[in-house]
Formats: C-alpha cells, sequence, structure tokens
C-alpha cells in the first residue's frame, strides 16, 4: 500500500511537470446556471422516487450530472454491472498483496462509470487509476483504464449504475479512492450504459495471455494514434 501511495505522488507529479504516463486527461468540470437548475431538477424528482435519476429530457451527460454530485453535493461514487443493488455490502478489495473487506468509492465522476460499464464476467481483469490535480473548479483530471480480455469490446461492455453515497462512514484510502467497513445504502443510483463513459476511446484492451504487457508504454502509444477530439 506504501507502494501504492508512492507511485499516485509520483504520478502527480509527472504530470505537474508535463512527462507522459499514458494518462489521458478528463473533461474539465464547469457549471453553469441552466445546468445547475436543470441537475437540481433532476436530483429533486430522483429523491421522490427512491433515488432513481431519470436523465430522459435533461440535456447533459450523465458524467456531467455525476461530477456535479461529486463536487456540489459532496456524495462518494461506486460504479456496477449489478443494477438491482439496494444496499453496498463489503466486499474484498485488493491492490498489490493487501487486501480490504470493505466498500470502495471515489470522489470521482468517470473512474466508477467505468466500473459501471465494464462487463466484469468478460474480462480477465482490470488495472485503472485515478489522479486529480488542483481543486474545483480548476481540478484537472487523468486517468488509466486497461481491460484484460481477448473479446471484442461490444461483447464486454454492458448497462450498470452508479451509485452515490453519503461520506459519513467513509476515509480516505489513496487518491481518488475512499473505503468504508459497513453496508452503505445509496441515495442516488445513476443507470449509464457505454455510450455515457466519455473516455471509451481511452480504454486499452491486452489480451490477458501477454506475457509482458508493458502497460504504460502501450497507454502512450495508443495515446499518440489516437484522433485528437
Amino acid at each position: 500500500m506504501r507502494a501504492l501511495r508512492w507511485s499516485v505522488a509520483l504520478w502527480r507529479l509527472c504530470e505537474r511537470v508535463g512527462v507522459d504516463v499514458g494518462a489521458t486527461e478528463g473533461p474539465p468540470y464547469r457549471v453553469d446556471a441552466a445546468q445547475r437548475e436543470a441537475f437540481e431538477r433532476v436530483l429533486a424528482e430522483a429523491r421522490q422516487r427512491d433515488g432513481l435519476v431519470d436523465l430522459t429530457g435533461c440535456p447533459y451527460p450523465a458524467h456531467e450530472l455525476l461530477t456535479y454530485v461529486a463536487v456540489e453535493h459532496r456524495l462518494l461514487l461506486h460504479g456496477s454491472n449489478d443494477t438491482a443493488l439496494e444496499v453496498l455490502e463489503p466486499r474484498p478489495a485488493r491492490d498489490f498483496d493487501t487486501e480490504l473487506l470493505a466498500v470502495v468509492a471515489a470522489d470521482d465522476s468517470i473512474w466508477p462509470m467505468f466500473y459501471a460499464v465494464v462487463a466484469r464476467d468478460h474480462v480477465e481483469g482490470v488495472f485503472t487509476g485515478c489522479t486529480h490535480l488542483g481543486r474545483p473548479p480548476r481540478v484537472r483530471r487523468f486517468y488509466l483504464f486497461v481491460v484484460f480480455t481477448d473479446e471484442q469490446p461490444s461483447s464486454w461492455c454492458t448497462d450498470g449504475v452508479v451509485h452515490a453515497l453519503p461520506r459519513a462512514g467513509f476515509q480516505r484510502e489513496w487518491g481518488q479512492e475512499w473505503v468504508r467497513a459497513d453496508p452503505v445504502r445509496p441515495v442516488l443510483r445513476v443507470p449509464v450504459g457505454p455510450a455515457d463513459f466519455p473516455l471509451r476511446d481511452a480504454v486499452l484492451q491486452v489480451s490477458p495471455r501477454d506475457p509482458s504487457p508493458k502497460l504504460i508504454r502501450r497507454l502512450r502509444a495508443a495515446k499518440r494514434t489516437r484522433p485528437r477530439a
């Protein structure tokens, strides 16, 4: 765990000085009066139906709503393929040689969306990372996304849910990750699909049989060949 925390600190330093480690920068956080009004209306309606968010008719994408929820309402987010979850139970969370029984969440919006839309039963593993530089509203967000599978992307993408959780009972583990030892009931549930995930083109697919994946090198190479937005 100490090595993991040092690696995140080194990653943040690299981003500050412009050293490319293969991470993709997420969209900037901006919210105007019209967007704020639309999001508050959607959230108020959701609270009247057990927290289920309906973005039908909302002109803004799901990831922007989730960022608003994380920044303005200070809720933590957890992505899952299980759309029927009513209570999140602690589960084994592994980092290097450590294992923690906990509910894991993030103070970020896009990172949990990845876990909501990647079908975990169609991949042999994932490698991800998220770090923030600065503070809202000028925060910069950086991500690493890798899936280990030989299947086509259409086979390992699915619909899921991002659960919004109160911060009470959570403690920061590392980077943007938070953990809680007790079950927790979501206050909001946001259904999402593959098309809602804004960084799907930044997900690197690697064969699980590759003996030397060299992830950082591949992530950097993939960025160079990706069309600029």
